[in-house]
């Protein structure tokens, strides 16, 4: 007999049945979890198998099937890695197994059970297959299988064009400072065998003043036709030479193909015939290799000018004609030339025919080498170039406008050095075209001391990439109605050996500028991937994208390799994007940020609400997320920032989007924008950014910021 109450029994019912409602709940969630991770590596464009603790199937995708389309009837869950193998190697689907199928197959198991690394496995179709396999905490195995069939084709090819090629070719070690590999055409240029200049030094082949800038441009992609290098050939006998850079990526390591022109007849031929090696052809203007001669002709003439005349300067002034680019693209290079041309006839009618020199310097540069008793002369040239070309030019009836920036480098007051003083020209327009274009810049040396600090920077920031300098802190998001942290945003930092640690924006725009923004971004995506997915489920984990990263077209490929190797539930990773990466309404950018999204990443709209099209922007394109640009947050004191946040907050509630508020740095904040059902906040208030080691437990996760 039951000898409870009926109201104890009532209860008990109740109790039951809300636990039926959440163990339901929870098989749902999970069987939700399951479809979406199936979604998720079906979309993969490789091959992706999960495998249990004894090897045996537990999931793959189409491509996994297809790869292995030979043996695709023997899988089914529960078989066994091992069993498949064997079969197929009886099938003869595996030909490096033939003659040594047993010692095959152990060589095979054994690399699933340690992962050492990625190996390749032909097929009996003829494919090649990158394999790489991770182990999972449960003994299990993830594994990708990437088809490298043409990738294996290509490097062939380029290894038979290398080897024929009738031009003269190196491989360059950027990091060793050697010459890798070189083919036949080059040995003969040299003097050397191939087996002699492979391991070489690469300064053996430069004469000595040369060998400083060339170690620059052998690190770097340049065509460069006008610049001729000194070489020395194995007898010591000089070769001059163009050299064509392109930096590639040989045998997983970076490198940089070297092609070699032997100019040296030419450069013979050249001074011979010197008005057409001292002239540009389309302006009949002095060009670069003669705007040095006649700058070091006025520099030697200068001391008798001092001596002589009680003093005298010597000028050179770079001119950059400002929205050429615009012209020779909407109107064509031939509409461009007439421009050229007549921006080339009016500038000669400013320039003094004797004690002054007028060249193009290649493009829509111009410079003006002037020699006087005082820097008047060149200031009023100079003023008076920018007067005419702010005015219209007409070509075919169409009137076109351009203008002209341009900067100033002065002799002795700058030096008395040809190459420093272009350079230093050269600085000075670079500043006016940054401050203000259609004006005229001097040279500073703080501009120098600039540069030269921007090249140090350079050259530390490749050398941090290579030598594992960049880290990534953690800084906390939380939910500010319970005060849970739910998600940390990655923040790259630079560990400088003599600065200390750097934050992004001394760095990221460089990287931006030089190209290393893409080797960057993929290193923080994985990195970061790898170290979510050690944390407790359901902490999501935030990347930042550039949006040079967008226009590369690589970026969806690195999302999937970084969750593929991390095993990170697409779910759990949020992508940052800011305005710039929509400014230009690209097709391409609007179904990659689809394709994101599709995966089951979140795509979140950073610092919102300092663009001037966010609204429409959110309208537009699939995001999860607004954060709040930190200034409004921290201005929080005045009515119009409270407006915007506000305003901001209930957009974000209309549209079903999450908001995070960033900055949050006074108590003040937090309890205002918990008032107004603000979801999301970060800032350091709530906490820092931290190495990954000082991230809190889970058990730590709820934390006193009120």
């Amino acid at each position: 007999m039951d000898y409870r109450s009926s109201g104890q029994c009532e209860a008990g019912e109740a109790q039951d049945a809300a636990a039926i409602d959440a163990l339901t709940r929870a098989e749902q969630a999970a069987d939700l979890a399951e479809t979406r991770l199936r979604e998720a590596i079906e979309a993969m464009p490789h091959g992706v198998v999960f495998l249990d603790a004894e090897g045996r199937y537990i999931l793959w995708n189409k491509q996994y099937a297809e790869t292995y389309h030979r043996s695709a009837d023997l899988f089914h869950v529960g078989a066994k890695l091992a069993d498949t193998l064997r079969q197929g190697v009886e099938r003869g689907d595996y030909p490096e197994a033939v003659g040594r199928e047993e010692e095959w197959i152990a060589q095979r198991l054994a690399l699933i059970e340690n992962p050492t690394g990625r190996h390749e496995q032909m097929l009996a179709d003829g494919r090649c297959i990158m394999i790489e396999e991770r182990k999972t905490a449960d003994g299990g195995t993830i594994g990708l299988r990437v088809d490298i069939t043409e990738m294996k084709a290509r490097e062939e090819s380029f290894r038979l064009l290398f080897d024929s090629n009738p031009v003269p070719l190196l491989v360059y070690d950027p990091v060793e400072e050697c010459v890798r590999s070189a083919n036949a055409a080059a040995a003969e240029h040299f003097g050397y065998s191939v087996s002699e200049l492979s391991g070489m030094a690469a300064e053996r082949l430069f004469a000595v003043d040369e060998w400083p800038e060339a170690r620059r441009l052998l690190a770097s992609s340049c065509s460069d036709k006008d610049r001729f290098w000194r070489q020395i050939a194995r007898d010591w006998s000089e070769i001059e030479s163009v050299l064509f850079t392109r930096q590639s990526v040989i045998d997983g390591r970076l490198a940089t193909i070297v092609s070699v022109f032997d100019v040296t007849e030419r450069r013979k031929a050249e001074a011979r015939i010197a008005h057409m090696a001292k002239h540009d052809e389309l302006t009949g203007l002095a060009n670069r290799a003669h705007c040095r001669e006649g700058l070091q002709e006025m520099l030697a003439g200068l001391h008798d000018v001092n001596n002589g005349l009680g003093g005298g300067t010597v000028a050179i002034a770079m001119i950059d004609l400002d929205n050429f680019k615009q012209i020779n693209d909407s109107y064509g290079h031939h509409v461009g030339d007439i421009v050229l041309a007549e921006a080339a006839r009016r500038m000669r009618a400013l320039v003094p025919k004797q004690g002054a020199l007028l060249c193009r310097l290649g493009g829509d540069e111009f410079a003006v080498v002037c020699q006087a008793k005082t820097h008047e002369k060149i200031d009023l040239i100079a003023r008076s170039i920018i007067t005419v070309m702010a005015e219209p030019f007409t070509v075919a009836g169409t009137t076109l406008h351009i203008g002209a920036t341009i900067g100033i480098a002065m002799a002795p007051q700058d030096g008395v050095d040809a190459n420093n003083l272009l350079r230093y020209a050269d600085l000075a327009l670079y500043c006016a075209k940054s401050d203000q274009r259609g004006t005229v810049r001097r040279f500073d040396p703080e501009m120098d001391a600039a540069a030269q600090e921007k090249a140090r920077t350079e050259n530390d920031l490749r050398r941090a990439v290579r030598q594992g300098e960049l880290v990534i802190h953690y800084q906390p998001l939380i939910d500010l109605a319970t005060n849970e942290i739910i998600g940390y945003e990655a923040l790259l930092r630079w560990n400088h050996p003599e600065r200390g640690m750097l934050y992004p924006d001394s760095f990221i725009g460089l990287a931006e500028e030089i190209g290393m923004i893409d080797v960057i971004g993929q290193y923080v995506l994985q990195a970061a991937c790898r170290e979510a997915a050690t944390w407790p489920d359901g902490i999501k984990l935030a990347v930042n994208a550039s949006p040079l990263q967008f226009r590369g077209g690589n970026l969806l490929n690195i999302i999937l390799q970084a969750l593929a190797m991390s095993g990170l539930e697409p779910s759990r990773l949020e992508i940052e994007i800011t305005e710039a990466v929509l400014m230009d309404r690209s097709p391409a950018i609007a179904s990659l940020l689809e394709s994101i999204r599709n995966l089951g990443v979140g795509i979140s709209m950073d610092d919102f609400g300092t663009g001037y099209s966010s609204l429409s922007y959110l309208l537009s394109y699939p995001f999860t997320k607004i954060k709040i640009d930190k200034s409004f947050i921290m201005g929080l004191r005045e009515a119009n920032s409270k407006a915007v946040v506000s305003a901001i907050i209930g957009l974000g509630q209309s549209l079903g989007m999450m908001v995070t508020a960033e900055g949050i740095e006074e108590p003040e904040h937090m309890e205002y924008l918990r008032g107004i059902g603000c979801g999301q906040g970060q800032g350091y208030l709530i906490g820092r950014a931290t190495p990954s080691d000082q991230l809190p437990h889970e058990e730590d996760r709820r934390r006193d910021v009120a």
